[in-house]
């Protein structure tokens, strides 16, 4: 096919294997691209659901019926620590500094049990004798954070009960380890900081990320850059 473009004469030569190759890959990007517009959505409602939960006023946890329905619902609960079986995840801080999270048996006035993330810690106050005055030993009100037990994640570590290192909750394993039945089917996290500032609460990441919309136009622009390269291989400039 013979044309006139900006007064050149082109002609458009398509190759056989080089247009299958270029409708393939336009298809697969243009997929992937169209695949991170609906993940975008998904993210952006997924963010809103955490916000609208999380900065909603506390409530009493007897108020929920089904509680892990509820992940990211800030409650209130009365009881106390078991500081004496503390269980510790390694962790960044929201600032990115090296630590733990303490994690603490929890009873409730009727004696349910429940794993109390009670916050994050730098490395020197991982053992307990470095923050005798960061303990909690107080039957009181506390307000907490409803959170899922987590999952190993592919390139996540597992975890090391014989260590008492823990990578991510496991209610089922962390029950096992301290020979307590904790609830299964979630965990409380600190909403506030401990006894003299540490550990550190409010520690739940709510306000994730979402560039789903930066990897929809990269898919889009290399569909396009693949287009422009198909394009230009095809064209050839005719003599007058």
């Amino acid at each position: 096919m013979k044309f006139r473009l900006f007064g050149i004469k082109l002609s458009y030569e398509p190759k056989l294997v080089p247009s299958i190759a270029t409708l393939l890959g336009l298809a697969i990007l243009l997929t992937l691209s169209g695949w991170q517009i609906h993940r975008l959505k998904w993210k952006e409602n997924l963010i809103s659901e955490r916000i609208n939960r999380f900065e909603g006023e506390s409530s009493n946890l007897k108020n929920f019926k089904i509680p892990s329905n509820n992940e990211f619902r800030k409650i209130r609960i009365n009881g106390k620590f078991l500081n004496d079986k503390e269980m510790f995840m390694p962790a960044l801080s929201k600032n990115g500094n090296n630590g733990f999270h303490i994690l603490v048996p929890f009873s409730d006035e009727k004696d349910n049990l429940f794993i109390f993330d009670t916050g994050w810690v730098p490395s020197q106050k991982k053992n307990q004798p470095m923050r005798i005055n960061n303990l909690d030993n107080s039957f009181s009100i506390k307000e907490a954070v409803i959170r899922l037990p987590g999952r190993k994640g592919k390139y996540q570590p597992d975890n090391e009960p014989n260590n008492n290192f823990w990578f991510f909750v496991d209610t089922a394993e962390m029950s096992k380890f301290t020979g307590l039945n904790f609830e299964k089917s979630f965990y409380l996290e600190a909403v506030n900081n401990g006894p003299n500032g540490f550990p550190l609460g409010s520690q739940t990441r709510i306000y994730i990320r979402n560039n789903h919309l930066q990897y929809a136009i990269t898919w889009f622009l290399i569909a396009c850059g693949l287009l422009g390269v198909y394009l230009t291989s095809s064209l050839s400039i005719t003599k007058r």
